[in-house]
């Protein structure tokens, strides 16, 4: 009530005199409202929305600079070529904001630039992927940077290929990063004993260490040493660390043993992939059960890909680690209902992914997971999950009816109209759904309506529901969801905050639906035709014209395609960034190298024409 007073108060009042009668019309004056009440109402909007809403006037703008704001922002910087004199550093360095956040991703870094020396004392997390550069390159960036707690450098072969244990240089780079707390090399292959000993020195704070899937390309023998050094880094630092990430990386029985015996380590955050065969009868060999005995303290556990991982490691967790709020089963194959029935005391979940772990069925989705103590999960990862059938999948709209991320792709066996009836009633507050390859699903299930059997039925009272119930709505995939056709778009879609949609495989959508869609849906950055054999020109016209935000669009083997498509593209699609057009056969070379170079801000284009590096 006091904030509509508020808003009636500055609103401008026009008035018509007619004879002896007046006339009122109301213009709101939004602009003029505090800056606080617009900060706290920017607080309900993601990025990208607020974004978009800096641009109404001053005052928003004014509002959008909020620090907090501009922490949530990451500035990313791809495939340019790294110089003060192009775009888009040009335009950066004679900016007036700051960015905290920062990803470079495929940039060679060649020539001195002064955007370092001009962001670098804001920067706080510094993302390297996949870039050419080299050690002395780094530390020339790394020296501004004295705020900085996150740094990650991922996939950088060069680096470590240029970087020599001894080299002719008359100056020694000593760098000290005394607010560093995270360091990530995931994805590197080359980097060696030395590598890794000058970037841990130079943060004597570090708390979370992550070398994620290193190592997957040298010989056995030379793993097995750069893990034992990891484990002397582990064992030396044990006081501090509280994160060791190492997924993607076998190890051994011997390691996970010198792991846990290192007494005074508390881990709060751990990632494994267990590849040797756990025995049975001799479990007090094993070095994972005397790691999850150790590690009590631990509130994120990624386990994903570990193909030994049995129940008795489930058993061990549920006894050992109760905090525990994230746990991740990603093809954890050897699992089956026996050990994930053991999970049912473990009552702070709040993180549960069980993708690919093909043996659970219902009895351990039932005794495991619905145990009346569920509301805190946020985030349920269920797909692949074959042996679940639709009353299982009916008894987790029940339980988890807090839920803002659900992912139950490539489950066919379960999901039907009936059940995702029972998912758009219970959980209104989804944010992120993947039905992915749910053929099943038709336009009755989406819709509520023709139902063969209603959701609730009791004496002639039936309801059926619809998924515009999912008001909040932000990530939608119906890739593969061949039943449905323009009727759902026509009735049902309408997200105000649908970002992402994927309507990849739907072979019976036309212009008509997708012009639907569009009008219900105006927030879109992303969109995925991919394999939609009916996409036309004229739908590729709509989106252009109706989504100004989008930045995605994905046109793979759509053969009805022309150039004509590419030029709705160009003149109306101001903020792309990505492109696919590869299988579309009917649009020419030509047209391929006229979006090139037409579209300013496109970065990747994926077309049929080879190009030349």
């Amino acid at each position: 009530m006091a904030l509509a007073r508020l808003v009636a108060r500055i609103e401008r009042t026009l008035y018509v005199h007619y004879e002896d009668s007046f006339i009122y019309f109301f213009e709101p004056n939004f602009e003029e409202l505090p800056t606080e009440l617009i900060i706290h109402l920017f607080k309900y909007l993601n990025p990208s929305d607020r974004s978009a809403a800096a641009l109404v006037c001053r005052a928003w703008y004014y509002a959008y600079r909020y620090p907090e704001f501009l922490r949530a922002a990451c500035l990313h910087i791809h495939d340019v070529e790294f110089v003060d004199n192009g775009h888009p550093l040009k335009g950066l360095l004679t900016s007036f904001r700051y960015y905290t956040d920062v990803r470079v991703t495929k940039v060679v870094f060649g020539s001195r630039s002064e955007f370092w020396s001009e962001f670098g004392w804001a920067i706080e997390t510094l993302t390297l992927d996949n870039c050419v550069v080299w050690k002395h390159k780094l530390i020339s960036i790394l020296k501004h940077m004295p705020r900085l707690r996150s740094l990650n450098i991922h996939n950088c072969p060069d680096l470590f290929k240029s970087w020599k244990l001894v080299e002719n240089i008359t100056v020694s780079w000593l760098l000290v990063l005394p607010q560093l707390r995270h360091l990530s090399l995931a994805r590197n292959n080359r980097f060696q004993e030395f590598h890794f000993d000058y970037l841990v020195n130079m943060a004597p704070n570090l708390e979370s260490l992550d070398i994620s899937e290193c190592f997957s390309s040298i010989e056995a023998r030379q793993r097995i040493l750069m893990l034992n050094h990891v484990l002397e880094y582990v064992r030396v630092n044990r006081a501090r660390l509280r994160h060791l990430f190492i997924g993607g990386i076998p190890v051994d029985n011997l390691f996970l043993r010198g792991l846990a015996d290192i007494r005074g380590l508390t881990l709060h955050g751990l990632g494994l992939m267990v590849c040797e065969k756990i025995p049975n009868n001799e479990l007090w060999q094993c070095g994972i059960i005397d790691l999850l005995r150790a590690q009590t303290q631990l509130t994120h556990l990624d386990l994903s890909k570990s193909l030994a991982l049995n129940d008795y490691s489930l058993i061990q967790i549920s006894r050992s680690i109760p905090q525990l709020e994230t746990l991740i089963l990603n093809r954890c194959w050897m699992v089956t209902d026996y050990g994930i029935t053991a999970i049912k005391s473990l009552v702070r979940l709040r993180h549960i992914d069980l993708t690919n772990c093909e043996r659970i069925t219902d009895a351990g989705l039932i005794g495991g997971l619905f145990t009346h103590n569920r509301k805190n999960v946020r985030r349920l990862y269920l797909g692949l999950l074959t042996n679940m059938s639709d009353a299982a999948l009916t008894k987790v709209s029940f339980e988890f009816c807090n839920l803002v991320v659900l992912d139950l792709g490539g489950c066919s066996n379960s999901i039907n109209d009936l059940s995702v009836q029972y998912i758009f009633y219970h959980m209104t507050r989804l944010q992120e759904l993947n039905l992915d390859c749910c053929a099943k699903v038709s336009d009755a299930g989406i819709t509520g309506v023709d139902m063969e059997e209603k959701a609730f039925a009791i004496w002639d009272i039936e309801l059926s529901f619809s998924i515009s119930d999912l008001t909040g709505l932000r990530s939608l995939t119906l890739a593969g969801c061949y039943k449905i056709t323009d009727v759902s778009f026509g009735r049902c879609f309408h997200f105000r905050e649908l970002k992402e949609l994927s309507l990849a495989r739907l072979l019976q959508i036309t212009d008509r639906g997708i012009e639907q869609l569009v009008l219900g849906c105006p927030s879109l950055e992303l969109v995925d035709f991919s394999e939609c054999r009916t996409i036309t020109d004229r739908c590729i016209e709509i989106v252009a014209k109706c989504e100004p935000r989008l930045t995605t669009l994905k046109l793979q083997n759509c053969p009805l395609l022309t150039d004509q498509a590419m030029g709705y593209i160009i003149e109306n699609c101001q903020v792309l960034r990505t492109l696919n057009i590869r299988g579309c056969h009917q649009i020419s070379s030509y047209a391929e190298t006229w979006v090139r170079s037409a579209v300013k801000t496109l970065r990747h284009l994926q077309g049929n024409t080879r190009e030349e590096l």
